[in-house]
């Protein structure tokens, strides 16, 4: 009932940013090539010590029963490493290259938006896989390896040197939204929050935005190379309220308000 209240006594005051009023999807064709992808060169420096990699995917995998098929959806690669981080649609998740690879039995389901995350913690080597929400693998790096910044960092196909050296068989066909780089490892409750927060859930507009090394909207400045497209998502600004269901007045519930209300 508080709750009710503030957000009637708030909502005539409530406005949304720019980024949130016309969201947009990236769809990667039902082709398999190597012209399709997004690039950016994020400077990742706060994220050499942690991160949180998430994205809501939608995959077309159409050649999902041939074994040598493995699209990667997110690679981060430097001069010294091009497996620096990776995931792909399937079953496996790099970090540092080949140091213990993360793999699950689960795959992502064809044509229905699922949510991935990727967390990892240089100070204690942890590192851990989630699909919606749940944890699904976890393991460690070898302690005292730290994130390269300034790498290249491809949506859409697997680099095997930086900034290049694609293979067909690991494009990927499907849609990306709300695509994320924290600089910290979010606990399991945490990612927990953000998937039951639903698809259009804006973790730049959250209690995550001073952590945030890449956002959506910067993937959306990014250069689009091939016949990747951007398409309207439906989403409402008031979706983001759903990441506080259940909760009482609390901090991060006020926060929110104050980040996103402007007087009268």
């Amino acid at each position: 009932m508080v709750m009710i209240l503030v957000l009637l006594l708030l909502s005539c005051s409530i406005t949304v940013t720019e980024g949130n009023c016309n969201p947009h999807k990236a769809i990667f064709p039902r082709e398999v090539s190597l012209k399709n992808y997004i690039q950016l060169y994020p400077d990742m420096s706060r994220a050499s010590d942690a991160l949180t990699v998430c994205s809501w995917i939608k995959s077309y995998n159409l050649t999902r029963q041939n074994p040598s098929y493995h699209p990667h959806w997110i690679s981060y690669a430097v001069p010294t490493e091009d497996n620096e981080m990776t995931m792909a649609e399937i079953d496996e998740m790099w970090l540092f290259g080949f140091d213990n690879p993360l793999s699950t039995s689960e795959t992502v389901p064809l044509n229905e938006w699922t949510h991935l995350c990727q967390t990892w913690d240089a100070l204690s080597a942890l590192r851990a896989l989630y699909i919606n929400g749940r944890k699904v693998a976890s393991g460690t790096t070898l302690f005292g390896r730290k994130l390269t910044p300034k790498g290249s960092l491809i949506l859409g196909q697997e680099q095997d040197s930086m900034g290049g050296g694609f293979k067909e068989y690991q494009s990927y066909m499907g849609e990306l939204f709300g695509t994320h780089i924290l600089s910290v490892a979010l606990s399991k409750e945490e990612v927990a929050r953000i998937y039951r927060a639903g698809l259009c859930f804006d973790v730049t507009q959250s209690v995550y935005s001073g952590d945030v090394e890449v956002s959506w909207n910067d993937i959306m400045g990014a250069d689009w190379y091939g016949n990747v497209a951007a398409e309207p998502m439906e989403c409402d600004a008031w979706d983001n309220l759903r990441a506080f269901v259940g909760q009482e007045i609390t901090d991060e519930f006020i926060d929110y308000l104050k980040l996103h209300s402007t007087p009268k």
